[in-house]
């Protein structure tokens, strides 16, 4: 047996084999599958994981906390119903008058209760829906001894978590640092912090927070806190200009 022979059974692959490009030996191919396309219609593909069946119980039990928490949050619990209620729905449905009063259609949309309630409406039947659909999911996966451990899938819930609280010190830094300056940490650091640390990415991130300022803060004046620190450092009209477009 030759040195190349012997050299060769020492790797797992051929295309493990140095110097693959010369006379004699396999050429490079790699053991990764090509990717594929993704389709529109599996950007909405629903599929229910591990996890599903207690973040469904969460939310059904969220839900039934909005629908407990209506009577008093609208004032329904000390509100007074007139005795003919047939008659007061056909009036604030502008079906009906009273005493004479022409009233409009659609008055009873503009009380502060109805959206809460066409809202719950949805939710909490929905949310219930769901929870029971995920049950059974879950039933089946433990009739036919699948895995329903949720733990790495909370595990991702609770590392989301790291960018909500960048969210909060982003808010925080405002009042002190501005808007400008703030936003242009944030889009930085958040560049770096998913793994883009080139300085080609970097230099993207840091025109893409101050495009994303030229846009709202000065072209759309969008609203930002009136005292900030670092501008009160400035001289009086360099300050009035940085509270006016940045």
């Amino acid at each position: 047996m030759n040195n190349k022979t012997e050299h060769k059974d020492l790797y797992l692959f051929d295309e493990a084999l140095p110097f693959a490009n010369e006379k004699g030996c396999v050429p490079f191919k790699s053991e990764c599958p090509p990717d594929k396309k993704t389709k529109v219609e599996d950007l909405f593909s629903f599929k229910r994981g591990r996890g599903d069946f207690h973040v469904s119980i969460v939310a059904a039990i969220i839900a039934l906390l909005f629908l407990a928490s209506f009577w008093w949050q609208t004032g329904w619990d000390s509100r007074k119903l007139p005795e003919n209620m047939g008659q007061y729905l056909g009036y604030q449905f502008g079906l009906t008058e009273i005493e004479g009063r022409v009233t409009r259609l659609g008055r009873i949309l503009k009380q502060s209760w109805v959206a809460p309630m066409l809202c719950l409406l949805i939710l909490v039947p929905t949310a219930l829906w769901n929870a029971y659909a995920s049950l059974k999911v879950h039933r089946w996966r433990k009739r036919f001894l699948l895995p329903t451990d949720t733990r790495y899938e909370f595990s991702q819930y609770l590392a989301a978590l790291e960018f909500v609280v960048y969210f909060i010190l982003y808010t925080l830094m405002v009042p002190i640092l501005g808007y400008l300056v703030s936003t242009l940490i944030l889009g930085s650091f958040l560049t770096w912090r998913l793994g883009y640390r080139t300085p080609k990415w970097m230099l993207t991130s840091f025109l893409s927070s101050f495009s994303a300022v030229i846009v709202f803060r000065t072209l759309l004046q969008i609203k930002t806190p009136g005292s900030i620190w670092l501008y009160d450092q400035l001289p009086t009209a360099t300050r009035a200009f940085m509270l006016t477009y940045f």
